[in-house]
């Protein structure tokens, strides 16, 4: 019976560990660095912030859509050449480097396959 009792509070003590550390795994994946390749399907010139939203394949039936602020950071480039986001056309086959902030999504490259 004793044993029982013990085991019961060291299921407990566990549970509530994982409870309290929860969120620390969470900001773990804040400010981490992603690469997808896709389609842009659109580009926001005109609003404030800038966006570009990128889909790309999962799968056959799958897919991501990513959408990241462009800011004055961002390295957008067409091959070699630095370009700025109203170069890029919806349709268009890139690589987006994003990072993921307390902020939002933010655009670090924008590579258009030439």
């Amino acid at each position: 019976m004793r044993q029982e009792r013990l085991s019961r509070v060291w299921i407990v003590l566990w549970f509530l560990v994982l409870v309290c550390m929860a969120p620390h795994f969470a900001e773990a994946k804040q400010g981490r660095t992603y690469k997808v390749q896709g389609t842009v399907i659109a580009v926001t010139l005109s609003q404030t912030p800038q966006l570009i939203v990128v889909k790309t394949p999962l799968g056959p039936r799958n897919h991501m859509t990513v959408g990241a602020t462009v800011t004055a950071h961002t390295k957008i480039l067409r091959g070699d050449k630095r370009v700025t986001l109203n170069a890029i056309r919806e349709g268009e086959a890139v690589w987006l480097t994003y990072v993921k902030t307390q902020g939002g999504v933010l655009a670090e490259v924008i590579r258009v396959k030439s």
